[in-house]
């Protein structure tokens, strides 16, 4: 059995196989910029127990380089196996990539923010800068996926409405799961939270020509509701919210193998629920502020705890005058029958 250690390094990187030194029981690499190390060197006798117990053991360092078509990864370099060979050989493979980034300079990118007021009812909107943004194929569809906190919940009747839907710039409800239900308050919620994929409607060509050659930016906003949180100190409570992920989602062409690259990201939670042969275009994010973290600050009116001790004395000052306002009510019945007892008596008597 052959095991293989794999280091890659960056592409602007340059790399030599004379800085690649192979022994019998080692191996040294000099300047290896992705170990951010000056001079890197490990024994066999370092390894895992699996990998020192196999046969062969294969080093090998590898650079991005330039792929053939958009859709692969490729990477070149050299490989060795320890103990056999006596210098590194020169190597380059290629395989298929489900995950790609739009380039920024294409003009496709998104902002995420709660316009003002939030209230109770806070509305995410997404903005794109460019009116223009076309998909990678025709048959890409535009989709967000949102990992939304335990205190907020989406109304899943709500976006089942074709036109409330489209005056959002929404097309349909691929997914939810987590927490849905519309009625529990925050402290009784068990789970982090929910997850929603939502397809984007982006503009139509009768849009973009309506806008008589300006370049504007369209909005897709999502609506969301506050669930009933705990008190706190001030009468507000701050949650955070993460930006979504928003991609293109595109059929890969026949006869592409997706099943064979080993660097390829599982259980993101959005890639399972697309079909093995889908390939994904993701819009990269543009916060206000650079380097900015994605996360997007909602306050929350909640009950302040300072002004809770008159509210508990009233409420149960209340509760008192109401418990004697019908006891009241029951004993002037009670007291009224009795009255019309006594005043009926003598005359059943007389008969």
């Amino acid at each position: 059995m052959k095991e293989r250690i794999t280091f890659i390094q960056p592409a602007d990187g340059n790399f030599s196989p004379d800085q690649l030194e192979v022994g019998t029981h080692a191996l040294r690499v000099k300047s290896l910029k992705a170990a951010r190390e000056d001079r890197l060197k490990f024994s066999v006798e370092e390894l895992p127990h699996e990998v020192r117990n196999s046969s062969n053991t294969e080093v090998g360092l590898l650079t991005n380089e330039q792929a053939i078509t958009p859709e692969e990864l490729s990477l070149g370099g050299y490989l060795t196996v320890i103990g056999e060979d006596q210098k590194p050989n020169p190597t380059r493979f290629s395989f298929p990539s489900r995950y790609h980034r739009v380039p920024p300079t294409s003009g496709s990118t998104f902002h995420a923010t709660f316009p003002p007021p939030t209230g109770l009812h806070p509305t995410l909107r997404l903005t794109f800068p460019s009116s223009s943004v076309s998909p990678p194929a025709p048959a890409c569809g535009l989709h967000t996926y949102l990992t939304i906190p335990s205190p907020l919940f989406v109304d899943k009747y709500q976006l089942s409405s074709t036109n409330s839907l489209a005056s959002k710039n929404l097309r349909a409800i691929r997914a939810l799961s987590g927490e849905t239900d519309l009625e529990a308050p925050d402290w009784v919620i068990q789970t982090w939270g929910s997850a929603l994929l939502l397809e984007i409607a982006p503009p139509t060509s009768d849009v973009k020509e309506s806008s008589h050659g300006r370049d504007k930016p369209w909005h897709a906003e999502i609506p969301l509701h506050l669930r009933y949180l705990s008190p706190a100190v001030g009468g507000t409570s701050d949650i955070e919210v993460p930006w979504p992920v928003v991609f293109w989602a595109c059929p890969a062409e026949e006869g592409t193998k997706m099943n064979v690259n080993p660097f390829d990201r599982v259980d993101l939670g959005y890639e399972s629920l697309f079909g093995p042969r889908t390939m994904f275009y993701h819009i990269q994010p543009q916060p206000v502020a650079e380097g900015g973290r994605l996360m997007e600050k909602v306050h929350v009116p909640v009950m302040d705890l300072q002004g809770t001790r008159w509210v508990e004395g009233a409420t149960v000052g209340m509760v008192a005058i109401g418990a004697a306002w019908v006891f009241w009510k029951l004993l002037s019945i009670l007291l009224r029958d009795w009255k019309l007892e006594e005043k009926e008596a003598p005359q059943r008597k007389t008969q």
